[in-house]
């Protein structure tokens, strides 16, 4: 039995509504919106506090604006019409769908925050992150505006590069765990972060766990416009996953941290499950980071 996402099943009354619409249905908040001439804009506020179940967003708005992504989506971002609970209307900012996923893809999922898990993952099965996770030389975007076309373009472009449906679903999966991360550093790291330092972190991961960069692998699997995690099996994307996902809980265990402190909890983590993953591959005979064999040619 195949294990990829199945796409959420929605209200029928819903079939018609935009996505984030539908999210909005779905967890009950509401969820302001305007048609302009090009698209639907959303209100940002709604979308923070529906996601997060939190009332005062504004810290959160405020750390999600210094990352690169915050800074690009900030570019669509407009000042329209509010009208509040109290009956008054104020000027607020709105975003395109784009921004909103955005949002949920970097803000990180806590203990406070039960439904964001709940709500990404939604939003990956119906195809909203799917541009983010994958590269298509074919350029199946053409198909954004029905997620379940996108997805199942997703799907088919991995089958027909031979990837079974146990690799798609790790795929997708270490694509959310790598959002976790980056939204750990961004969220915590009291420095401002650059493109460079995500970089870094993600060599950390790959030096501990493989003993190798991100460079390095892809010279050793050929590749050479595409992401590496493309083209690794199914037990490096899992085991990067993991690495990802435990420094993303420790990075927030911190009230204060700076950039060298966050190296170092990275470099920890990477380095206990990179002995753990050392000795799978031994055990498999296999360099678990590439796929290739440790045995001996003939």
């Amino acid at each position: 039995m195949s294990s990829l996402p199945i796409i959420p099943q929605t209200d029928p009354t819903a079939n018609d509504l935009p996505l984030p619409l539908v999210v909005a249905k779905r967890w009950n908040f509401p969820l302001a919106h305007m048609e302009t001439e090009t698209s639907t804009l959303y209100a940002l506020q709604d979308w923070m506090r529906g996601i997060t179940g939190e009332d005062d967003t504004r810290h959160l708005m405020a750390k999600f604006k210094k990352t690169d992504a915050g800074r690009q989506m900030w570019n669509s971002v407009q000042r329209l019409p509010y009208r509040a609970s109290d009956g008054k209307t104020y000027n607020r900012d709105y975003t395109n769908d784009k921004g909103l996923y955005l949002i949920a893809q970097y803000l990180r999922v806590t203990e406070e925050r039960p439904m964001l898990d709940e709500i990404r993952r939604f939003l990956a099965a119906a195809g909203a992150f799917v541009d983010e996770l994958r590269r298509d030389p074919d350029k199946l975007l053409d198909n954004a505006g029905n997620p379940e076309k996108l997805l199942d373009a997703f799907i088919e472009y991995h089958r027909k590069r031979g990837k079974d449906d146990r690799w798609i679903q790790m795929r997708i999966e270490s694509k959310i765990k790598r959002n976790q991360f980056t939204a750990a550093l961004a969220e915590f790291v009291q420095d401002v972060l650059t493109p460079r330092h995500y970089a870094t972190a993600t060599d950390d991961v790959y030096r501990g766990l493989w003993g190798r960069t991100a460079a390095v692998l892809k010279r050793e699997l050929g590749v050479t416009k595409d992401t590496l995690r493309d083209h690794q099996p199914t037990l490096a994307l899992y085991y990067q996953g993991i690495v990802e996902e435990v420094c993303a809980q420790k990075l927030g265990e911190r009230d204060e941290l700076w950039w060298d402190e966050a190296r170092e909890i990275i470099r920890r983590v990477a380095a206990i499950i990179g002995r753990q993953a050392k000795e799978t591959g031994d055990l498999l005979q296999q360099d678990l980071a590439t796929g290739r064999s440790l045995l001996p040619k003939g």
